[in-house]
């Protein structure tokens, strides 16, 4: 009897385990990157050969044209956080050198790095904003999903159409396995500043 038993209790705490990992956080630079090892390889030469540094970067995308030039796309990270809409694109001549930047190199953020809010109090903001969105109100698939809760620098500078960066700490929220719905919860206020159902009409 106790063999049976013991199995069976050891499956019921791994599922509890598994239930109370979501909603997930996600916080810090990622070790790994977004692209090949060979993508990776070639990035990394790149950037050597121009002395580029590429510490606080997640690369996610490398395109070569037939003309030999390079394009690079990543994520930024200050203080070990990604700065949201903050994406780098880095151009390379045919020869490989460095020719020029799309977007801000951002070097200091001094916002913090300590959250507030915890991750249920993040999704359950989310979720009251997905229950106004009459694309997904009824979405039991999401509701019922796990979701990532991402903690990031958000420049609410942005959507106040100022030209002085705002950074706040903020929270990128969306189902773990879909890129929408997608919102960023303000940690401070725990105001829902930017939500996205990615539809497009």
């Amino acid at each position: 009897m106790k063999r049976i038993f013991i199995p069976l209790l050891l499956v019921l705490m791994v599922s509890c385990e598994m239930l109370s990992d979501c909603p997930k956080l996600v916080k810090g630079k990622p070790e790994g990157h977004l692209v090949d090892d060979r993508e990776l390889k070639t990035i990394k030469i790149l950037f050597g050969a121009s002395d580029l540094s590429y510490e606080n970067y997640q690369f996610y995308g490398l395109q070569s044209i037939a003309s030999g030039e390079y394009f690079v796309s990543c994520y930024q990270y200050v203080n070990n956080l990604k700065v949201w809409r903050g994406d780098l694109f880095f151009y390379f001549d045919k020869n490989g050198r460095f020719e020029g930047l799309l977007g801000d190199i951002i070097s200091a953020i001094d916002t913090g790095t300590s959250p507030s809010m915890g991750v249920s109090e993040v999704e359950a903001r989310f979720l009251g904003r997905m229950k106004d969105d009459s694309f997904y109100s009824n979405s039991k698939s999401v509701a019922n999903g796990c979701m990532t809760c991402e903690l990031v620098y958000y420049d609410q500078a942005i959507m106040e159409g100022g030209s002085t960066p705002d950074y706040v700490l903020a929270w990128l929220v969306k189902p773990e396995k879909s890129d929408y719905p997608v919102a960023i919860v303000n940690d401070s206020n725990q105001l829902v500043i930017y939500y996205n159902n990615g539809v497009i009409f």
